[in-house]
């Protein structure tokens, strides 16, 4: 695997390059004072769906010299324009500890900037999660070291300094093991675009640690320029109003244009993506329809070496790429090939089917359709997952007498042009998806006849919906009905868990119920029904949600009957070959060291080419204890 790019934790939060942007609503003194309005500010940001709020903390006395604080007229103009500001605009000291809370109540991180090193001792005491560094003491080398003892993460804006100052603050922060972040700032109000310089976010990555923007620009456009530059922090200050008394409201942005920036970033997000490469469903879909194919020419005998003319290039593309042309001719077949029949990588490999029978110790299988069983049980599995569709359960099975080991059944999808759904408040659709998990056990019990032990029938418990949440208590309540409703007869019925947002009817969905841990547990507690653990909707839960996949397995372990392996890509992207996802298999294989039960690799289209995506799951799958 490669290199973790770096990154630094702020609360529950990682921020780097792989992980969403970190946007902070800067209030800064745009409360001018009033903690009702910083109230305010804070629900702006909060109904806006930032991650974090931003204050700052002075003590003007440990700033100025005490003249400065009482005869500004001594001094230049925008002494005396500040000066009377900064000192009217100050919180109190009781007045931040509401703050936090208030933050914190709305979800929200609360970061402070402290100008001096009593105020960093005020903000040690509050408790904040990250210290904000202003670009002015970026030289102030005794703040920086005295912020870096208190062991918290420091973002450090690094406008009006030289390069070589930089390099002195990151030097002095790395030889103190500090956990930081450079934001590319300018320190002007308002900057000009041409003035932006955004590619310093790019040499600020030298340095090692993730990188963001701090703007005092007007507008949105250059913080979502920013992101899709790779920031992993966006900053901009906010107000409710651009014509209010002080000097940073006039760049800052109002509630529309935060909601605007956020959702634009977070639609940024996506789009960055990672570097590296997958196709996707419809692309693979597409790739197969569409492309091109190495068939052979004419019968072909095993041994014969092949040349040109016996190959022929023609759709779909079910075999061989084309691409691989040059790298067939000269290889002896090892196998008969009939006119028109497709290449395949084993013949290039001269590698006959791979067993696996002795690979795991545990109970592992394939996915079929029942004209796919033969090719499948080449390879010995231990079980086998037949995938229904609705037009399946028409269909008549032949196996010819062979009793084979163990038989798990997964139940259709679709109804016609719907979903199939037991969660449903619809009763026509409820009852008609019960009809056809019913159809579905009904022929289980067919099948079971040339197997072992006790099948298992995995169901989708649906609660999808398009452009609407739906009442998880309802939800519940629809499900509960359900499997009382359903005759298991000899079967074990087991539900499988979901993603956040599946791709149903060629578009995206989303998720309502039976995606949390917590609320698989709480299932299990009252039913006791068990679960088909899907390690790839669950690593996209925790993408989308944020939360640890560690920690979502060791919740459902117990509750675990049957498992499909397969990694995961961003929110969406399921069913990924082993290694090629956001899953890190050295970090999670090692808690199911001790699972005894059945599992499968559910690679999207794994079952082309003679289980081709299947049998690459296995390989790397048993270099697992499994």
């Amino acid at each position: 695997m490669m290199n973790p790019s770096p990154t630094i934790q702020i609360g529950n939060r990682k921020i780097g390059k792989e992980h969403p942007t970190y946007i902070i609503a800067e209030i800064g003194i745009n409360h001018n004072g009033n903690p009702d309005l910083a109230r305010q500010l804070i629900d702006v940001a909060a109904e806006a769906k930032v991650d974090a709020v931003k204050f700052q903390k002075r003590h003007l006395p440990s700033l100025y010299k005490e003249d400065i604080l009482t005869n500004t007229l001594k001094y230049e103009q925008n002494f005396q324009y500040m000066i009377p500001i900064l000192k009217e605009m100050e919180l109190s000291e009781a007045d931040y500890f509401d703050l936090k809370s208030y933050t914190e109540d709305k979800g929200l991180e609360f970061l402070c900037t402290p100008f001096d090193v009593r105020s960093a001792d005020f903000l040690t005491q509050l408790n904040i999660n990250a210290f904000k560094i202003a670009s002015a003491d970026l030289t102030n080398l005794e703040l920086l070291q005295h912020v870096a003892h208190q062991n918290k993460p420091m973002l450090v804006s690094t406008g009006m300094s030289y390069w070589d100052e930089i390099e002195k603050a990151v030097h002095l922060l790395k030889n103190l093991d500090a956990s930081f972040a450079l934001l590319h700032c300018r320190s002007a109000y308002p900057v000009y675009p041409r003035e932006v310089n955004l590619k310093m976010i790019n040499r600020l990555c030298r340095f090692g640690c993730p990188v963001g923007y701090s703007g005092h620009d007007i507008g949105i456009t250059i913080p979502l320029v920013a992101a899709s530059m790779g920031a992993s922090i966006i900053e901009k200050h906010i107000t409710l109003d651009k014509k209010m008394r002080g000097p940073d409201h006039k760049i800052s942005l109002e509630s529309f244009e935060l909601k605007r920036m956020v959702r634009d970033i977070r639609v940024a997000d996506q789009a960055m993506g990672k570097a590296n490469r997958f196709l996707l469903r419809g692309e693979i879909l597409n790739r197969e329809l569409f492309g091109k194919s190495l068939i052979a020419a004419d019968d072909i005998k095993a041994g014969t070496i092949i040349n040109g003319d016996l190959l022929r290039v023609q759709g779909p593309g079910k075999g061989l790429s084309p691409s691989r042309r040059d790298e067939l001719i000269g290889k002896r077949l090892y196998r008969d090939i009939q006119k028109g029949e497709y290449f395949l990588e084993e013949d290039l490999t001269g590698k006959k089917i791979s067993d696996f029978s002795n690979s795991f110790r545990s109970r592992w299988g394939l996915i079929s359709r029942f004209t796919d069983l033969q090719e499948m049980l080449l390879y010995n599995p231990k079980v086998i997952e037949f995938h229904l569709t609705e037009r399946d359960l028409q269909l008549k099975f032949e196996q010819n007498g062979q009793n084979l080991q163990e038989l798990i059944v997964h139940a259709p999808e679709y109804i016609g042009d719907r979903l199939m759904d037991i969660c449903s408040g619809s009763e026509e659709i409820r009852k008609a998806s019960i009809d056809l998990v019913q159809k579905s056990i009904d022929l289980t019990m067919i099948l079971a006849r040339h197997f072992h032990g006790q099948p298992k029938v995995i169901i989708h418990p649906g609660a999808m919906s398009l452009n609407s949440k739906l009442n998880k208590t309802l939800l519940l309540k629809a499900l509960m009905r359900s499997l009382q409703d359903i005759d298991q007869k000899q079967t074990e019925l087991i539900l499988e868990n979901l993603p956040p947002y599946p791709w149903y009817f060629g578009g995206q969905w989303k998720g309502n119920y039976f995606m949390a841990p917590d609320e698989i547990k709480s299932f299990w507690e009252e039913t006791g029904t068990g679960i088909c653990l899907d390690l790839s909707h669950a690593a996209l839960f925790c993408n989308a949600k944020e939360k640890d996949l560690e920690e979502f397995i060791q919740t459902v372990k117990p509750f675990i009957h049957h498992i499909h392996f397969a990694d995961a890509y961003g929110l969406d992207g399921e069913g990924v070959q082993i290694g090629e996802g956001d899953i890190d298999f050295e970090k999670i294989m090692p808690l199911f060291a001790d699972y005894e039960g059945s599992w499968v690799p559910e690679i999207w289209r794994g079952h082309l080419h003679k289980g081709k995506g299947f049998v690459e799951a296995l390989s790397k799958l048993r270099n697992y204890d499994l």
